[in-house]
């Protein structure tokens, strides 16, 4: 029979009210409460009973001391005698239960009450917000203005898109705590000159809801890496999501086990802290040995030319060695857009390599028509230099719309200098892909109807 049940709960450190509520309720199911940690709760199976649970705050301990300090041994006795027994204790949270039908209760002051809560949450809770407020501001704000400045480049890389989405989801997470507490706060200082404790608000569907999002969306993201995406890509990313989790429970056990042996608070805190730095270092040292070393499959990219694995090449314009020739090819794919970046030029190591021509494109594939126009958009004004004030009128390159029949495209633009001359550069526009290719040469109309045959199948 199972005798032990590990649970991930979403109950914020402040909220007592809901914790004890909840922990009656596993006791009456037959749970008993038996350790909290950072990732999970652990219960012990016990006779189903109606148990009277009592969450206390002690803001002068830490999650890295070896054992309670003898004021909080002297408290937990004096707890003990009236029947209040110690079920965990997790940073400046106290567990206690008691069995007794009518227990006295432990706390009776609500002014004291409420000070000695708002003391622990300034030692740990609203620190650790801050931090995360400060952090989903930052990174969720580069965020959506990637999405603004750069849709294109955000919108074809998953891993990006993941990642931001789970920055603000953070934003969203550290706001709603900060402010259901500082709002519970001051109507529960309020009220308790008055005699009065105000019940704890939770926040618990709220953390749910963020919950079950990011699973969704990390799955969406596995799902698009393995289907659509890099593989080595894929497998680099699906390394550092395990070593993420395998350095969260590593770290959680070295400062739990420290405890164990009874290290000092600020040597437990010091080897944790070094044991942060240092195993996310050994980690990405690994992954870049497996990856330089060829442990994982990378079929997209290949440094030796290969005109079978890009669907335009120079070969398709020019009779050329192959062999004299560096090939770069990136593909980065969602189910919202994709985009595939391909240069081939000359051999460094080859004598003649300033002399070789070299061809180099980007084709964006939309999709979504909606965001067709907006992409276009990004991508025309990330050549075009007509509005960019900081460069002198007749330096700016901007771009000249050209006919486009012999491209057999919807639009085509040239990079035009204006001081006069047409650079080889072109954006082309068909129906739901937009190519940005550059020549060596001056392309003749057999050389676009080339171009229209091999990226616009």
């Amino acid at each position: 029979m199972k005798t032990k049940k590990r649970r991930l709960e979403y109950y914020s450190f402040y909220n007592h009210t809901g914790i004890e509520q909840h922990l009656t309720e596993m006791a009456k199911k037959g749970w008993l409460l038996e350790s909290i940690s950072n990732l999970y709760w652990t219960y012990r199976k016990i006779e189903p009973q109606d148990i009277h649970f009592c969450v206390t705050y002690y803001p002068r301990a830490s999650d890295f001391d070896p054992g309670p300090s003898e004021d909080q041994q002297t408290f937990h006795d004096l707890c003990a005698h009236t029947g209040w027994q110690l079920a965990s204790t997790w940073h400046q949270m106290q567990v206690f239960y008691n069995e007794k039908e009518s227990p006295i209760p432990l706390d009776t002051d609500p002014i004291m009450e409420v000070d000695t809560l708002h003391r622990a949450c300034k030692k740990n809770f609203l620190p650790s917000y801050y931090l995360l407020l400060a952090l989903g501001v930052l990174m969720g704000g580069y965020f959506l203005a990637e999405i603004y400045f750069s849709p294109v480049t955000l919108l074809s890389n998953s891993s990006q898109m993941l990642s931001g989405f789970a920055y603000l989801c953070l934003l969203v997470i550290s706001l709603t705590e900060l402010c259901t507490y500082f709002s519970w706060h001051r109507k529960a200082k309020k009220a308790a000159e008055d005699g009065i404790f105000v019940d704890t608000p939770s926040t618990k569907l709220i953390q749910q809801t963020v919950v079950i999002v990011l699973l969704f969306a990390a799955a969406i993201w596995l799902l698009n890496l393995f289907t659509l995406s890099n593989r080595l890509l894929a497998w680099i990313a699906v390394a550092m999501l395990l070593s993420m989790f395998v350095i969260i429970f590593a770290v959680n056990w070295i400062k739990h086990g420290l405890r164990k042996l009874k290290a000092s608070r600020g040597l437990n805190r010091v080897l944790t802290l070094a044991a942060c730095f240092i195993l996310p270092t050994v980690m990405m040292g690994g992954i870049t040995y497996a990856t330089l070393s060829g442990i994982f499959s990378n079929e997209n990219q290949t440094v030796p030319f290969d005109d079978s694995v890009i669907p335009l090449s120079i070969t398709d314009f020019y009779d050329v060695d192959k062999q004299k020739y560096i090939e770069q090819n990136r593909n980065n794919e969602t189910f919202v857009l994709g985009q595939r970046v391909v240069h081939m030029f000359g051999d460094w190591n080859v004598e003649d390599f300033h002399e070789l021509p070299d061809l180099q494109y980007t084709i964006t594939t939309v999709k979504i028509p909606f965001i067709y126009e907006w992409c276009k958009d990004q991508m025309y004004w990330d050549l075009d230099e007509s509005d960019d004030k900081d460069i002198p009128v007749g330096h700016r390159l901007v771009l000249k719309e050209q006919d486009p029949t012999p491209w057999g495209a919807n639009d085509v633009y040239r990079l035009y200098q204006e001081e006069g001359w047409y650079m080889n550069w072109y954006l082309l526009c068909y129906e739901d892909r937009i190519i940005d290719i550059r020549f060596d040469w001056e392309p003749t109309k057999d050389d676009m109807a080339i171009v229209n045959q091999k990226l616009n199948p």
